[in-house]
């Protein structure tokens, strides 16, 4: 009578697995990322103690430290990339710099909005996270994902994993084991109430007794205890941001970054609709129009060189004004290259006359920086350095070497940004340490 009847044709159905949780998947983590858990909960609070307060700038090594430890505790089944390394330096270099108070250049803040930037991107770079394996011209996308959807969509990652964690020490089955940790508290809290009783009847009992234990009780006032325990609650998000950039990159499956460059390639694809007439008309016009620029106002453009400068100006408004100009000319020339790069087809890219085209439109953005750079040299001469006019000098610098680098990348096809990237952050963090 136990016989299975089955009808003809059908099969006998699969037995569901029983894992104690109606077939659901258990969150489940390694013993050493609970570990990683539990330090970056010390390195929230110190990271507080440094921004709040300089005598703690001493933190800052400890925090930087702690993270990079935990980094390397979740990602180090994962081959580290040579430019891994290159993020790492900037990282230590801004680190270094704000802990010696190294404010040459960069003010606090500013060196520590770099801080910051940077370990962000090792992270995203240790963990093989950039959208294309390295950085590149997708910068944007891979911004979003290492302050914004890695970090906040795996805010409470933290907890997860401290509770996988626990469920590994204790399993929840053994019922008698926890109903042992629940005694072992308890005792440990009755046992604090009756040391504190004790130490209360000793100071009744001597005046010396008392007089050593209200010196330490200084150590322990309430308004101490309010603060340790706010800056710690003020903590937990910080250390959950943490945690969710450097865990959420270790779970981050390959797919959903796939997914991701799928549907930004798909994006500028779609953008390819405008005809390649049009934008080298384009290109042939704003070339034009920079070089009767240059021949009507040579004598105002390039006075630096003889340390002439024009009827009514001085020399800090000389300088002010050619940077500026530089950073407007240059913010036009590169919006102008980028929609040409993305919204003309490829056939159109690979034609020889448009590609000087725009060779000889960044040869101008060229001799605009050099320009600028001869003005600052001039004002830097009268009157010496200071962290500003540095500022611009490093600015100019940066974009005159992203011209350079897309004149090369035309030339040869290969990739120029993240060459660009890495000159440009190498350098900034080098001026970190002045």
């Amino acid at each position: 009578m136990n016989e299975e009847i089955l009808c003809p044709g059908s099969e006998k159905l699969p037995e569901i697995p029983e894992n104690g949780n109606g077939g659901k998947d258990v969150f489940s983590a390694e013993p050493l990322a609970a570990l990683a858990a539990v330090v970056t909960y010390a390195a929230a609070y110190c990271y507080l103690l440094w921004f709040e307060f300089e005598p703690y700038r001493l933190l800052l090594p400890v925090v930087a430290a702690l993270l990079v430890a935990v980094t390397e505790m979740l990602h180090r089944k994962t081959v580290r990339s040579a430019e891994s390394f290159v993020w790492l330096g900037c990282f230590v270099c801004a680190c270094v710099g704000e802990t010696m108070g190294r404010f040459g250049v960069w003010d606090g803040m500013q060196q520590g909005l770099f801080l910051h930037i940077f370990f962000v991107w090792w992270v995203l770079s240790r963990s093989g996270k950039l959208l294309e394996g390295k950085s590149g011209h997708l910068l944007p996308a891979d911004a979003l994902n290492g302050l914004i959807l890695l970090p906040f969509g795996n805010f409470f990652l933290r907890v997860r994993t401290l509770c996988a964690g626990l469920r590994q020490i204790l399993p929840p089955r053994d019922a008698e084991r926890r109903k042992r940790s629940v005694w072992t508290l308890l005792a440990a809290a009755l046992c604090i109430c009756l040391f504190v009783g004790a130490v209360r009847l000793l100071m009744a009992a001597d005046d010396g007794f008392l007089r050593l234990a209200e010196r330490i009780a200084v150590w322990f006032r309430a308004d101490w205890e309010l603060e340790v325990l706010l800056r710690f609650l003020f903590s937990l998000p910080v250390g959950a941001w943490l945690f969710g950039l450097i865990g959420g990159a270790e779970r981050m499956p390959a797919e959903r970054l796939e997914k991701q460059r799928g549907a930004i390639a798909a994006f500028l694809e779609r953008l390819k609709k405008v005809s390649g007439g049009f934008w080298t008309a384009v290109i042939a016009v704003f070339s034009a129009l920079y070089l009767v620029f240059f021949v009507i106002q040579g004598s105002y453009l390039f006075g630096a060189f003889t340390r002439t400068l024009p009827e009514g100006f001085i020399v800090s408004q000389y300088a002010r004004q050619g940077f500026f100009e530089l950073c407007r000319v240059m913010a036009l020339n590169f919006a102008l290259l980028w929609l040409v790069t993305r919204m003309a087809s490829q056939e159109t890219m690979e034609r020889r006359s448009f590609a000087w085209l725009c060779v000889l439109l960044l040869a101008e953005s060229m001799v605009f920086a050099i320009i600028a750079f001869s003005k600052l040299v001039l004002y830097i001469s009268c009157f010496g350095f200071t962290p500003l006019r540095l500022q611009s000098s490093w600015l100019v610098c940066v974009l005159f070497a992203g011209c350079g680098l897309w004149i090369y990348h035309i030339f040869s096809g290969r990739p120029a940004f993240r060459k660009w990237m890495i000159f440009g952050a190498a350098t900034l963090s080098v001026l970190c340490l002045f």
